[in-house]
């Protein structure tokens, strides 16, 4: 392991949890530079060799602990997407009156947690890709099924719907290629029902 990665790791061991996160973060920022440099490779090709490795890092913490598998569970649609709605719904009933107490695709997100959750590290990258390319379709699928329901509801075009509901699938693709990399630390990291990956730093 770098020098320069040992030390920021023995730092990110010695805080408490809630700064540990922010730590990890940083370490993610300054290890992914790091190896930027070493591979003079395009963008592309330095996040899928840094995913990658991380992916090494998960696989290591599930070969040491092949019963340590959680059993499933799931926030909904994670970032405070879903616990936000739902606080908003309970304080302003008019709200839940017009758009429910939860998301109404947050069932894409459960499905989607169900590929995180177990976090397969075999093609990782191809895989978590393709969880995330499923959860934008299935987004986009969701207004398109109800987008003369909400037409209707709210005085629009049906094609005003959905470009909106387009364009937040969009966004909850981008927030999970960015936030939801394994070894992150971030509660719905890939590989979430695993331990945390900080014994396969050590090694």
């Amino acid at each position: 392991m770098p020098k320069t990665l040992a030390v920021i790791v023995g730092w990110v061991e010695r805080v408490s949890a809630t700064p540990k996160i922010l730590a990890m973060l940083v370490m993610l920022v300054l290890t992914s530079q790091s190896h930027a440099t070493d591979v003079a490779v395009s963008p592309l090709r330095v996040d899928i060799s840094f995913e990658n490795w991380q992916m090494s890092l998960l696989a290591r913490v599930k070969s040491a602990y092949p019963d340590k598998l959680i059993a499933f569970h799931t926030d909904g649609c994670s970032g405070g997407l879903s616990d936000g709605w739902k606080y908003v719904a309970q304080a302003m009933p008019a709200f839940s009156e017009k758009f429910g107490e939860s998301p109404p695709w947050e069932y894409c997100c459960v499905e989607h947690d169900r590929a995180y959750w177990r976090g397969e590290t075999e093609n990782g990258y191809n895989l978590r890709l393709n969880a995330d390319l499923q959860l934008r379709a299935c987004v986009e699928q969701f207004g398109n099924e109800q987008k003369a329901i909400y037409a209707k509801r709210f005085s629009l075009q049906p094609e005003t719907v959905q470009h909106h509901i387009n364009i937040g699938a969009s966004l909850m693709y981008r927030a999970v290629r960015l936030g939801g990399k394994p070894c992150s630390f971030l509660p719905w990291r890939w590989g979430y029902g695993w331990p945390h990956c900080i014994q396969g730093y050590k090694e």
